[in-house]
């Protein structure tokens, strides 16, 4: 509002600025001008007889003054012997100095005789070059006042839509970039309240960083220290299943669903193992590479797997020119992440269909297959597999997805294009 009132007194001051500068030099221009008012010979023959008739005197200013009325306000001057003697606009008794008659008015005038001397009467249009020069003056001081209110919120409307795109790349997630904040009123202040909520966040999500990079560094020592002692105690297992041997006794089950639980918490330990140690694969940036370069050898190593897995791998695979944003170890995980989840649970009697094509904005790639019927139900999964992969992908700025239907089981892989 302070700043609204003060553009509003600025503007207002320029125009009343204008108009007073402008009022001045355009009556100086037309009193300098002194164009001569077009009249006819009837209307000078009028005068004549008027002055005639009513014995008119040359100083006889209300005899003149109603004659003037009478003809559609004609604005004359009379002049005897080179001096102004009468004025329809102007009152001649109240000016303290004698005005003289210029040669200019003296060769647009008309002489006349009156009853006490003879005159020089010159008709004028001041009026209607005044009203003109008026009529402008005030239309340019209220368009000056508009365009100094346009400019002033011009330039606040700017300051707003540098304000919105800083705040767009706020919410893009880039909390380095800073507030920019001009001036001292409600809206620098507003802007200086988001400026202050941008550190606030990024103190909070740099103190959530640590936090997290703290836990998965204990986590993963925790599945560290673990791996040791069961990878032993599996072994003992080993050794009673081997002395328990052709035995006929409930030890030799008890010994071997020991171990059968022990290898599966192993199991579980090493996945929680790499999913922790995922930020490790992001410590290096990431590259803009052409597809071919990174996509085509990963593809061709996971055909030559799965046929010597005994699968049959059916490809239809185009990359073009594309260049797709990737991190090479990243990429090596999630294609490795997939094999082991095609091996594990895919039907080998069902073909495995692999597409890469060109897909907008991505290059996407589908892997299709069937899930196997396993006897005694599907075997348990943690799901770390498909979360590894999701949050590669994620960090590659690219997506994951699943589709699952009646059986059919496809993967999507869809790689940001440069």
């Amino acid at each position: 509002m302070k700043k609204l009132s003060a553009l509003i007194i600025l503007a207002l001051a320029v125009a009343v600025g204008f108009f007073i500068a402008a009022y001045n030099i355009s009556g100086r221009i037309v009193n300098e001008r002194n164009p001569r008012r077009p009249v006819d010979g009837r209307m000078v023959m009028e005068l004549h007889r008027y002055i005639r008739t009513n014995h008119v005197r040359s100083d006889d200013k209300e005899a003149l003054k109603k004659w003037c009325a009478d003809n559609s306000d004609v604005i004359m001057e009379i002049f005897v012997d080179g001096q102004l003697v009468f004025s329809s606009i102007v009152d001649v008794g109240s000016e303290t100095d004698v005005i003289r008659e210029t040669n200019q008015e003296k060769k647009v005038s008309f002489p006349f005789k009156f009853e006490d001397a003879k005159a020089d009467i010159v008709f004028y249009d001041y009026m209607s070059d005044f009203d003109k020069a008026l009529a402008a003056e005030l239309v340019v001081s209220v368009l000056l006042f508009f365009l100094t209110i346009f400019l002033g919120i011009r330039h606040e409307v700017n300051y707003l839509r540098l304000l919105n795109e800083e705040i767009q790349v706020l919410e893009g997630g880039d909390l380095s970039k800073e507030i920019t904040i001009r001036g001292n009123d409600e809206i620098s202040q507003l802007a200086e309240s988001v400026d202050e909520f941008r550190k606030s966040m990024k103190n909070q999500l740099s103190t959530i960083e640590q936090l997290e990079r703290s836990n998965r560094l204990m986590a993963a020592e925790i599945a560290h220290d673990l791996r040791t002692p069961l990878t032993s105690l599996i072994m003992y297992l080993d050794f009673a299943g081997a002395e328990l041997s052709g035995d006929d006794t409930p030890a030799v089950e008890y010994v071997a669903k020991a171990r059968e639980k022990s290898v599966r918490l192993k199991t579980l330990l090493e996945e929680n193992f790499n999913y922790m140690t995922i930020p490790d694969y992001f410590l290096a940036e990431k590259q803009t590479v052409q597809a071919y370069e990174v996509l085509s050898g990963y593809i061709g190593d996971m055909l030559t797997l799965l046929e010597s897995e005994g699968f049959n791998v059916h490809s239809d695979v185009s990359f073009g020119q594309c260049r797709i944003i990737t991190q090479r170890e990243a990429i090596g995980r999630v294609f490795s992440n997939l094999l082991s989840n095609i091996v594990k649970y895919a039907d080998r009697d069902e073909g495995v269909f692999i597409l890469c094509r060109d897909k907008g904005k991505h290059m996407e790639l589908r892997i299709e297959n069937r899930i196997r019927v396993f006897d005694g139900g599907k075997p348990d999964s943690t799901g770390f597999g498909s979360r590894i992969v999701r949050r590669l992908m994620k960090e590659m700025d690219g997506e994951y997805g699943v589709e699952e239907t009646d059986g059919a089981y496809i993967t999507i892989l869809r790689f940001l294009k440069a």
